[in-house]
């Protein structure tokens, strides 16, 4: 029994595939399984699946028909024989100390699984951006269990920084949900591990390279508007034909939660027609998000006037869009959680070329972000003196109003805020 298989679903990736498997084949832990499912790729990713296989026998193929991603991942499960099961999308790569560290941990505490942290990576920009829950920094590094169980939902969403206890994934049934051509298949999978698992940790460490920059990335997607919605109605049938309804208020939740970044990413020519099951699932779980008070503003926005709400929300797009596209440069005003958001929203709206660097109010070292240097906002106005600047923090902020005064001072009153891009523009 090798301690950890490594499950890669791959289609269509043979531009990333190389560089994902050498850092997997690179990992310090050797005592490791690679199953590779080839999901009916069309370009060269099978043919480079078989070249590794015959260099490492670590690495096993499975070729197949075109089935999904769910179908792809419920294969690999099946053929795993190690004692935990790790994931790694085929875009994506890993630090050569993941595993061994999380086995580590693993093996400690007898955890059913056991996550870390994960990079934002654009590699074309040479952008990298560490995910960490900051506001949960007395959860990291410790045993937990049901009674901390909403906890576990605060942390990033995703399924492949961690490692699951292959016996704890067979005790209760937990696979994933087969719709060909469907996405966001991970979301049933995610929510059921953290509803059943016992003991899990969370590792204040970051290990995992989480590709931004391919665009043929299935969150990208501008079609399939009802994805999403399927894969919660799959996850609470599979609750109910189990008899756990005890935790079908966490499914009603994130159905109402995905709803926006739904909305956001679908077509713009798509979005009114969605609002009908906005509607449909708000009037049914509106209860389960009270607390939530942006949410239900949200809500709030969109049912009282869908016709108008729509066309107020493309209407602020295309202004956004129009500032954007008339600049000259862009300086992002902000290098924290809402310039990352902002920078990594301009890489997917086509504007990265236009970006100039990170500003801050204060210089206090020799930062760079992008590739560039981070500068004082006065050194950033006066190397780019028509540049657009984006004020990139939270707008109900204090320090919000402080870099207001900071631009008011230097007789700056035109630029956009960041805000508007967070919440007008699907950012993954």
């Amino acid at each position: 029994m090798p301690k950890i298989s490594v499950i890669v679903p791959v289609y269509n990736v043979e531009r990333y595939l190389p560089q994902c498997l050498d850092s997997i084949l690179a990992q310090t832990l050797t005592d490791i399984e690679i199953i590779c499912v080839d999901d009916g790729s069309t370009d060269e990713s099978g043919r480079i699946l078989d070249r590794y296989a015959d260099l490492d026998k670590r690495l096993v193929v499975f070729h197949g028909p075109n089935a999904g991603y769910g179908a792809a991942m419920n294969t690999g499960l099946f053929a795993a024989t190690g004692e935990y099961i790790g994931i790694v999308e085929s875009d994506d790569s890993i630090l050569p100390q993941m595993y061994e560290t999380l086995y580590a941990a693993a093996v400690k505490d007898d955890l059913d699984l056991v996550k870390s942290d994960a990079v934002y990576w654009l590699e074309s920009r040479n952008y990298f951006k560490t995910i960490h829950a900051s506001g949960l920094e007395e959860w990291y590094d410790q045993v937990l269990g049901d009674v901390d169980r909403n906890v576990f939902f605060d942390f990033f969403m995703n399924i492949w920084t961690g490692i699951y206890k292959r016996t704890f994934l067979s005790r209760h049934k937990i696979r994933f949900h087969e719709s060909p051509g469907a996405s966001y298949q991970d979301n049933g999978f995610w929510i059921q591990t953290l509803l059943y698992c016992q003991k899990a940790k969370w590792l204040n460490q970051a290990f995992y390279w989480y590709r931004q920059d391919n665009p043929e990335a299935s969150v990208k997607s501008r079609e399939k508007i009802m994805a999403m919605t399927k894969e919660y109605e799959f996850l609470t049938q599979t609750l109910c034909d189990r008899n756990d309804y005890q935790f079908l208020p966490y499914c009603y939740y994130y159905k109402l939660y995905r709803n926006r970044g739904t909305f956001l990413r679908i077509a713009d020519d798509q979005k009114r027609m969605f609002c009908d099951q906005i509607r449909k699932d708000f009037e049914q779980y509106k209860g389960f998000i009270k607390g939530n008070r942006f949410l239900e503003n949200w809500y709030r926005q969109i049912l009282k006037n869908p016709d108008y709400a729509c066309e107020e929300i493309l209407q602020k797009k295309r202004q956004i869009r129009t500032r954007l596209e008339q600049a000259e440069g862009i300086v992002i005003y902000g290098a924290g959680r809402l310039g990352d958001i902002v920078f990594r929203g301009l890489h997917n709206e086509g504007y990265s070329e236009k970006f100039c660097c990170f500003a801050v109010s204060q210089k206090d070292s020799e930062k760079t972000m992008a590739g560039k240097q981070v500068l004082s906002i006065i050194e950033a106005v006066e190397s780019f003196p028509g540049a657009l600047l984006i004020l990139a923090v939270d707008r109900f902020s204090k320090i919000h109003e402080q870099m207001k005064e900071t631009l008011a001072g230097m007789g700056i009153s035109c630029y956009l805020d960041g805000s508007d891009i967070e919440e007008n523009f699907y950012i993954i």
